[in-house]
C-alpha cells in the first residue's frame, strides 16, 4: 500500500510541475492522481483530518454539482492544491543536506562555545527552530531536541520542559507565518488573492516582533542568568561558518522562488516548490565533493523515498479536498448569499471585524477544528463581503490567528508533539506556559495589522 502511495504523491508532484510548462493540458488526468492519492493516504489521517476532509469533499462536490460545473472546472477546483501539495513533499528533501552536511553536530559545538549564558542558549534555540522550520515544516521539532535536547536538559535542569516548550514551540509556530515549508501561508494567500511576495513582507516582520516579545517575557527568569564554561577552542569563523550555509540556503530559496514568481513562470507554490528542488540539488552537489559525504547522500536520498515523501505527502488528502471546497465555492452562488447575510454585521463592526477573524480562528481550534480547515472557511466567507479594510489586513489576520492557534491549541499538531516529547500534558504546553504569551501576541499583532496596512 505504501508502494501505490509513494507511486501516487510522487506523479501528482512530476504531473504538477510539467504542467507549468503545458498548463491546461493536464487538468483532468492530473485530478484523477489526485483523487486516488485522497484515497490512498485517507487511512493515515487523524480523526479529526478525516472530518475535516470528508466534510471539504463532500461540500465541495455538492457545489459543484448543484452550480452546473463542467468536468474540467471541477478537475481544475480538485486541483487548485496540488501546488502546495507539491511543495511540501519536495521540501522534505532538505533533510538531505542537513543530514549530509552534518549540520547538527556543527550547530551544538556552536552552541557550547559561544553561549555561555542560558539566555543566550535561549534565543540561539528560538533563531534556529524559527530558520529551519522554513525549510524542515514539522520535522523540525524533533530533529531540535535531538540536537539541543540534551544540551538544554544539562544546563536547565527541572527548567528543561518548561524553557525548551516556550523556546521551540513559539518560534516554530512564527515560523509558519512566513515559511517556504509552511502550507499556512500558501493557503492564505490563496484564498485572498494576496500575492505571496506582498504577504511575505509583513509576516516575516511581524514574525521578528513575536520572536522578541518571546525572549523579553522570559528576560528575567532566573534560569536565564546560569553560566557555563566555554567547551571549544575552535575559531568563530569555524564555528559560525556551517550555520551561515543554512542561511544562505534559505536566503537562496526565497531568492529564487520570488524570481520565479516575478516571471510568472508557474503558480506561486509551483515556483517555491521548484525552486526548493533547484537548491536541494546544488547544497547537495556541493556537499558530496567529498568522496565519504556519497554513501550518506545515498542513504539519506534512499529514507526521503520511503519516509520523506509520506510525510510530505501526509495531508494530501486533506488538501486535494480542501482545494477542491474552496475553488467550488469562490465560484458559486453559495458565496454570494452568505455575503448578503453577513454583510450588516461585519459593517456594523466596522474595523472592530479584524479583531474577530483571529479570534475565531483560535476559538475554533480550541474545540478541535484545525486551523487550515478554519482559515479556509472564514477567509472564503469573508472575501464575499465588503470588509472595511483591504484583503492584506484580512490575510494578516488570518494568519497570525492560525500562528496563535497553533501555539495555544491543546489539539495543535506542534503541541500534541512537544507534549509527547516531554512528558506532559498538551494543555500545560499550549494553555499554561503560552496562554499569556498568546494574548500579548494577539494584542501586539492587531496593532502591526492596523498600522502596517493604513500607512
Amino acid at each position: 500500500m505504501k508502494k501505490i502511495e509513494r507511486t501516487l504523491l510522487g506523479l501528482l508532484v512530476v504531473l504538477a510541475l510539467i504542467s507549468m510548462a503545458v498548463p491546461g493540458k493536464l487538468t483532468v488526468i492530473l485530478a484523477v492522481i489526485s483523487l486516488l492519492a485522497l484515497a490512498a493516504g485517507f487511512h493515515h489521517l487523524g480523526a479529526a483530518f478525516k472530518w475535516a476532509t470528508g466534510i471539504f469533499l463532500a461540500l465541495g462536490l455538492l457545489i459543484a454539482i448543484t452550480s452546473g460545473f463542467s468536468l474540467n472546472q471541477t478537475a481544475s477546483a480538485i486541483n487548485s492544491m496540488d501546488g502546495l501539495i507539491s511543495l511540501l513533499i519536495i521540501m522534505q528533501l532538505f533533510n538531505v543536506p542537513i543530514r549530509v552536511g552534518h549540520y547538527q553536530d556543527a550547530i551544538v559545538k556552536l552552541m557550547n562555545a559561544k553561549l555561555p549564558t542560558n539566555r543566550g542558549l535561549y534565543v540561539f534555540t528560538m533563531l534556529i527552530t524559527f530558520l529551519l522550520s522554513s525549510i524542515l515544516s514539522m520535522g523540525t521539532v524533533p530533529i531540535i531536541y535531538s540536537i539541543l535536547g540534551p544540551t538544554i536538559k544539562d544546563r536547565t535542569g527541572q527548567e528543561y520542559q518548561h524553557f525548551s516548550s516556550v523556546a521551540i514551540s513559539r518560534s516554530f509556530t512564527l515560523g509558519t507565518l512566513w515559511a517556504p515549508g509552511a502550507a499556512t501561508i500558501f493557503l492564505i494567500s490563496t484564498i485572498t488573492k494576496v500575492p505571496l511576495q506582498r504577504l511575505f513582507v509583513p509576516s516575516f516582520l511581524l514574525g521578528i516582533g513575536a520572536l522578541l516579545i518571546a525572549y523579553l517575557m522570559e528576560f528575567h527568569q532566573p534560569i536565564m542568568a546560569k553560566r557555563v564554561a566555554s567547551q571549544s577552542d575552535q575559531s568563530s569563523a569555524k564555528l559560525v561558518w556551517p550555520v551561515a550555509q543554512i542561511v544562505i540556503a534559505v536566503a537562496a530559496l526565497l531568492v529564487i522562488a520570488f524570481s520565479l514568481i516575478h516571471f510568472k513562470v508557474g503558480e506561486t507554490m509551483t515556483d517555491v516548490a521548484l525552486a526548493g528542488l533547484v537548491v536541494v540539488a546544488v547544497w547537495t552537489l556541493l556537499l558530496i565533493t567529498k568522496s565519504s559525504n556519497r554513501q550518506e547522500a545515498r542513504a539519506a536520498l534512499g529514507s526521503y523515498f520511503h519516509n520523506g515523501l509520506l510525510n510530505g505527502g501526509s495531508l494530501a488528502p486533506f488538501f486535494v479536498a480542501i482545494g477542491l471546497f474552496s475553488d467550488a465555492f469562490e465560484h458559486s452562488t453559495v458565496s454570494t448569499t452568505i455575503a448578503h447575510a453577513m454583510t450588516p454585521l461585519m459593517t456594523h463592526l466596522s474595523w472592530g471585524s479584524l479583531v474577530l477573524i483571529p479570534l475565531l480562528v483560535v476559538l475554533l481550534s480550541i474545540i478541535g477544528i484545525h486551523p487550515l480547515a478554519s482559515v479556509t472557511l472564514l477567509g472564503q466567507i469573508m472575501m464575499t463581503i465588503h470588509l472595511p479594510f483591504g484583503a492584506l489586513a484580512l490575510a494578516l489576520g488570518l494568519n497570525i490567528g492560525s500562528v496563535i492557534a497553533y501555539t495555544m491549541s491543546p489539539f495543535a499538531g506542534i503541541v500534541v508533539i512537544i507534549a509527547n516529547i516531554l512528558g506532559v500534558n498538551s494543555a500545560t504546553v499550549s494553555l499554561r506556559w503560552n496562554g499569556k504569551y498568546c494574548l500579548i501576541l494577539f494584542a501586539f499583532s492587531l496593532l502591526f495589522i492596523f498600522a502596517y496596512t493604513l500607512v
